[in-house]
């Protein structure tokens, strides 16, 4: 290997521990103590310094297909200004083994709330006449209801919120967020606010109501905006007072994680030559319209099979045993089946190289996107109800990441580009339609502008590595791996 080789993969090692620093050092000064055996599982944080049982409280609750982890960004702001955190798992999430009931779940999520906090009112870690909450999409529904039927609440925040029943009254102090991208949100926004009596009120009595546009946000991004977390902070400064040794904390941990990943592309750059086999000539090349219409013919072909099913009235939405992502891997199989029939592949020779080649692919992928992720916006290690499923959905991807292969393999990167967002708008058009097509779908428009940029990254992490095997073997298990985290257990 050359010395450029050596050089890159030094510069990515050093990129990558840089970035676990930086990401680590949020914590500093912050009391970090994680309980995985509760119902639900929790996250609590506090100030170091200081006596946590004269400090308010703010429950923090995630949205729909998301866990405690993705809003640390919030509970890290709040802790270094001086409150104490809850955060936690629901029914179903992150590492929730409790399934989650579709039909009922408003009620039964209020219900992990109103746990959180009675457990943390038994441990006698804080002073429970001093509550806030704070939820996100889903979680904005559970936090409106909560600050309703429970009137001692002196503050709720609702980011990106669904449409709940408001009054004047209740719940107190009542602070709207919802980014300029997400318009659907923005619109109940501006409902609520209106059923709230509009903006105005006195925040010393509980009548505060405001609304805050985050410019230039969508549905996610807006959980890692400062502003966001500024905002918040200063909503719950002006209700409960600035707190002793109060800190304004920026969060910067999505910049150092995106950093965390180019040091782990870096780092397979380098590795690259050690894993490659001579690349045969004169390959043969699939023709671009054989490749498009294959992909084309498998995402139809699988939305007609499942439609067909689901008038034998069929749970789709249930597949699997995961909310709406087993129907996902269920259709992306389907897919992915028809397109390999379509192409009418021919198997590549397996080679310990190869396999090995896949694998590393994986290894660095789950360690800089998925392991550092579990500090960042996702409950990346799975509890064993997902594991299982895991294996089964590696099965079900390959044969679609085995056809992606044999249309790229023999591209160069601008050609291997030009194919992922051919078959990234293939397969998130093909999404599209099932939402319109399928009810209880509808949940898929939150996530599917994550599902190009997943594809993305392993695209750049395996485009070194030119055997189908290679890029098929990593992507089967690294895809899986992150449908199967983020959607619910039911």
């Amino acid at each position: 290997m050359s010395n450029l080789r050596w050089g890159g993969l030094i510069i990515g090692l050093i990129l990558f521990l840089i970035s676990v620093r930086q990401i680590l050092s949020s914590v500093r000064g912050v009391e970090v103590t994680t309980a995985h055996s509760t119902t639900p599982p929790m996250t609590l944080m506090s100030p170091v310094s200081g006596d946590s049982q004269s400090r308010p409280l703010i429950l923090i609750a995630h949205g729909f297909a998301g866990s405690r982890v993705i809003m640390y960004g919030f509970a890290l702001t709040f802790a270094h200004a001086g409150y104490n955190v809850a955060l936690w798992d629901f029914e179903g999430h992150g590492a929730n083994s409790e399934s989650m009931s579709f039909d009922t779940r408003q009620e039964s999520l209020i219900g992990d709330a109103e746990a959180v906090l009675v457990r943390v009112i038994d441990q006698g870690l804080i002073d429970h006449t001093q509550v806030a909450i704070l939820g996100h999409s889903m979680g904005s529904g559970v936090a409106l209801d909560f600050g309703v039927q429970h009137p001692e609440t002196d503050a709720t925040i609702a980011v990106s919120p669904v449409n709940r029943s408001v009054t004047e009254a209740l719940p107190k102090n009542l602070l709207l967020m919802a980014g300029s991208q997400e318009v659907a949100f923005l619109n109940t926004a501006e409902h609520l606010l209106v059923e709230a009596g509009g903006t105005g009120g006195d925040l010393r009595d509980g009548t505060a109501r405001h609304l805050v546009v985050i410019h230039g946000v969508e549905h996610v991004s807006i959980l890692f905006a400062p502003r966001t977390h500024y905002t918040a902070r200063d909503w719950i400064d002006a209700t409960f007072g600035v707190q002793p040794d109060a800190v304004t904390y920026t969060d910067r941990r999505i910049l150092w994680y995106g950093l965390s990943l180019v040091g782990a592309w870096i780092v397979l750059m380098g590795l690259s030559p050690l894993l490659v086999e001579p690349e045969m000539k004169n390959q043969p090349r699939t023709p671009f319209w054989r490749g498009f219409a294959a992909l084309v013919a498998g995402v139809i072909g699988a939305t007609l099979m499942l439609w067909v099913l689901s008038l034998l009235d069929m749970q789709l939405h249930t597949f699997l045993g995961l909310l709406v992502g087993g129907f996902v891997l269920v259709w992306l199989g389907l897919t992915g089946m028809i397109s390999w029939l379509v192409l009418w592949l021919k198997p590549e020779g397996v080679t310990k190289r190869k396999i090995l080649a896949g694998l590393v692919v994986f290894i660095v992928l789950w360690m800089s996107m998925g392991l550092l992720g579990q500090l960042v916006w996702l409950q990346w290690l799975l509890i064993p109800q997902r594991l299982v499923l895991w294996v089964l959905g590696v099965v079900l991807l390959l044969p679609l990441l085995t056809a992606i292969a044999e249309v790229i393999h023999t591209s160069g990167f601008v050609g291997r580009a030009a194919w992922w967002l051919v078959y990234s708008l293939i397969l998130v058009g093909g999404l599209v339609g099932v939402m319109f097509l399928f009810p209880g779908m509808g949940f898929l428009g939150i996530i599917l502008p994550l599902l190009p940029v997943v594809l993305a990254i392993h695209a750049l992490a395996a485009g070194a590595y030119r055997s189908r095997w290679s890029f098929a073997l990593s992507g089967a298990l690294f895809i899986s791996w992150v449908i199967v985290a983020v959607f619910p257990l039911v």
